[in-house]
């Protein structure tokens, strides 16, 4: 996963305002990203032959 160069943040700066980095799930399906697994499924099952 890339992140959006205006994303980058010294990491000093981060600490400076107490902002803390945490790990996030991301679902990837048919070219998108999703952050609940849940719509993505939803998204899957729109698509899905029948």
């Amino acid at each position: 996963m890339s992140e959006h160069p205006d994303d980058k943040v010294e990491q000093a700066e981060l600490d400076r305002y107490e902002i803390k980095r945490v790990p996030a799930d991301v679902f990837l399906w048919g070219g998108y990203r999703y952050s609940s697994a849940r719509d993505a499924v939803a998204a899957a099952k729109r698509n899905a032959k029948p």
